[in-house]
């Protein structure tokens, strides 16, 4: 670009100067500065444009004198002048001898892949035998604390055999003086309604266990140990609920019961019409001969006899003798079909007999079975555990 002045006016610096600045000027000028050779790899920098002179005819004489064409470049402008290659020359061709290649590593790689494979199995090896101890330690420790939750829940269990057991034990004590050990005891519902039943056994730490690691025995206890626990808790539920609504007929039972524990019965034979009849009547006292009340078998000559309840009493003569082959059938009598004939208060004490014999039963048998049961998982669950880093 050309400079704003006035035409016919002289440029303001010689444009050799401005040659000079840009290194544009030949090196073997006098004065010159030499051009800086950038580094390999460093592009060079691009020198600014030079401001076009007004005349062109006065830059024309003092430019320099262009290269020949198809000449190399000055030294100051090529930026590789001064990076020549090394004398001589390095040849890449092989030197082939005659004499086959040989390969060095061909044996020392066979003994390498053959330790590596030695080395990955017996590595494979211990890991696994490892990983097998170690699961199999998990699994003892896992059985051992299964083990002491069956234990906790077993004493539970045991506390309340035990409570029920007493109630029982007490109550067959009190009929002891009783015919009947199995009579109606209203003490034995109320003690059994104090009783705790629920929750029931929880199943989930029942059977949460190793049984592998449990003796054969020990596990058939403890599934005959619960079945049998849950089956008393049930039938003591049922007895206490049947008796307490059976409570006024069997409490009437018991006293006439009671009332009759003394009556003793007897046949007495009617021989005035052509067949031998038998009437079944109630024995009373008996007749001496020396009309006192107690006398020996030789001396006893009767017995005072009614044929129903509210009658007079009669004496009637005994006799040793009876013909064996001859039948005498029994009339129907007031006494005979109060005696013959149960009545709905007989069959609730006989219901009440069966609740009572069946609690019985399954106490002898929870009672019989605990000391065994108890000492294998005490056994199971006492045991210390072993060392795992899982």
């Amino acid at each position: 670009m050309e400079q704003n002045r006035k035409p016919g006016a002289q440029p303001s610096k010689d444009i050799s100067d401005l040659k000079a600045r840009l290194g544009l000027k030949r090196p073997d000028a006098p004065g010159a500065p030499q051009a800086a050779v950038p580094a390999p790899g460093v592009r060079a920098p691009v020198p600014a444009p030079a401001q076009q002179p007004a005349n062109r005819q006065a830059a024309a004489s003092t430019a320099p004198a262009a290269a020949p064409a198809g000449g190399p470049p000055p030294a100051a402008m090529d930026p590789y002048a001064r990076m020549k290659p090394a004398a001589g020359g390095f040849d890449l061709r092989t030197i082939d001898d005659g004499a086959p290649a040989v390969n060095v590593r061909s044996g020392r790689g066979k003994a390498v892949i053959i330790t590596a494979v030695i080395v990955g199995l017996a590595a494979f090896a211990l890991g696994a035998g490892y990983g097998i101890a170690s699961v199999g330690r998990h699994n003892m420790n896992t059985a051992n604390h299964a083990a002491q939750t069956v234990k906790a829940e077993l004493e539970s269990m045991q506390k309340t055999l035990t409570q029920i057991g007493t109630a029982m034990a007490l109550s067959q004590q009190r009929a002891a003086a009783k015919k009947d050990t199995l009579s109606y005891d209203p003490q034995l519902i109320t003690d059994l309604e104090k009783l705790k039943l629920d929750p029931r056994p929880d199943t989930g730490k029942i059977f949460r266990v190793d049984y592998y690691r449990l003796d054969d025995v020990v596990v058939d206890r403890l599934f005959n140990y619960y079945y049998d626990s849950i089956a008393l808790y049930g039938e003591t539920e049922r007895h206490i609920k049947r008796t307490k609504a059976d409570a006024e007929s069997l409490k009437t039972y018991a006293e006439k019961a009671a009332a009759t524990d003394s009556k003793n019965y007897g046949v007495v034979f009617e021989t005035g019409g052509k067949v031998v009849v038998g009437n079944l009547v109630e024995v009373g006292e008996q007749v001496c001969k020396n009309g006192g009340a107690e006398c020996p078998a030789s001396d006893l000559d009767g017995f005072k006899v009614r044929s129903n309840t509210g009658a007079p009493w009669v004496v009637r003569k005994s006799s040793g003798k009876l013909d064996s082959d001859k039948v005498v059938p029994l009339r129907p009598t007031p006494l005979m079909d109060a005696v013959m004939t149960g009545s709905p208060a007989e069959v609730r004490n006989e219901a009440y007999k069966q609740r009572t014999a069946n609690m019985r039963a399954i106490v002898a048998r929870l009672t019989a079975s605990q000391k065994e049961l108890f000492e294998g998982i005490n056994k199971a669950a006492t045991r210390p555990d072993v060392f795992t880093i899982f």
